[in-house]
């Protein structure tokens, strides 16, 4: 069918083309498609191979030994339109951050079946003696009910990142993103207010029933973070969890990325530009629809704010 004409197409390009990674991650992303997961292994860690070459040309000199696959160290999981991409962005330009061949590989929510191997063979292959660690940012992590479970199953002692933003703005931002790329029609307002009235309707009958997603709540279920945020802590200990509101991050970014680079066990690293990343400017919304948001995550935050004994301040300046 079509993909096996890509396919070919790809193959072609790259006979001629040996060193366009791009073209591997590419033909990696097909095959995994078509179910061909041996040989888009072999794709992810050649790309893998030549992007690490590329910046560490040093690390390859003797050879590039696959027995070195490295685990990643830590995981950025979320939350979604909370600032991850311009997180993973300057983390990667630490020199001792190895970047995978893709930020987001969701492979703990949405691509498990695919096998480990799989997921391993994004990540370039650290030898041991080098003081090196590599990781990735899959926002979809943070919501997933079976994610902490899966991912504490193969690495118990992975450190994980979560930055969370003011939950009113973030569902403005996630509505704005979904426009863009088609999965929403309706005007703001008519959407986040629809929200609201089945959330109303559904939570009178169940109010326990957390699988927000399931009644397409998405907008309003995405920022209910005390939630995940104890899904993940019943099975992590929080020395392992480091936590970073969205607003700070962008304010002060420098203080917020040594802690980052500390939580990592890596000595600070001037990022030489805060370049924002996927952050849209969007029309304001109504001073009502605004205050009915604000009113119904306030209980969540302040059960949030409880539980991790920090104060987020959402509510006394705008993000």
């Amino acid at each position: 069918g079509k993909l096996d004409e890509v396919v070919n197409l790809y193959r072609q390009f790259i006979q001629q083309n040996p060193d366009s990674y791009l073209s591997y991650i590419n033909l990696g992303e097909i095959l995994t498609k078509q179910n061909q997961i041996d040989e888009a292994i072999i794709c992810y860690q050649t790309a893998c191979y030549q992007q690490t070459l590329k910046s560490y040309p040093s690390l390859y000199q003797k050879q590039w030994n696959l027995k070195d696959i490295q685990n990643p160290n830590f995981l950025i999981i979320g939350v979604g339109k909370g600032g991850t991409t311009s997180l993973f962005s300057y983390l990667i330009q630490h020199p001792q951050i190895l970047s995978p061949v893709v930020k987001e590989i969701n492979f703990w929510s949405m691509n498990f079946d695919k096998g480990i191997n799989w997921y391993l063979s994004h990540f370039p292959a650290i030898p041991n003696h080098e003081n090196l660690i590599t990781g990735e940012a899959s926002p979809s992590y943070l919501g997933n009910w079976e994610a902490p479970d899966r991912i504490f199953n193969y690495f118990p002692k992975i450190k994980l990142i979560i930055m969370l933003r003011n939950p009113v703005d973030r569902a403005i931002s996630h509505y704005h993103h979904w426009r863009r790329i088609n999965r929403e029609n309706r005007p703001l307002e008519t959407a986040l207010n629809q929200e609201l009235e089945n959330w109303q309707m559904i939570y009178k009958n169940s109010p326990l029933d957390t699988n927000y997603w399931h009644h397409g709540l998405y907008y309003l279920g995405t920022g209910i973070y005390i939630d995940f945020i104890h899904n993940w802590m019943r099975i992590f200990p929080q020395e392992q969890i480091l936590i970073l509101p969205t607003e700070e991050f962008y304010r002060t970014p420098t203080t917020m990325m040594k802690r980052v680079f500390d939580f990592l066990g890596l000595p600070n690293y001037k990022v030489p530009d805060y370049q924002k990343f996927n952050l849209g400017s969007y029309p304001p919304i109504s001073k009502s629809l605004h205050q009915k948001l604000t009113n119904f995550f306030r209980p969540y935050n302040q059960k949030l704010e409880s539980y991790l004994e920090v104060k987020f301040n959402w509510e006394t300046r705008d993000g």
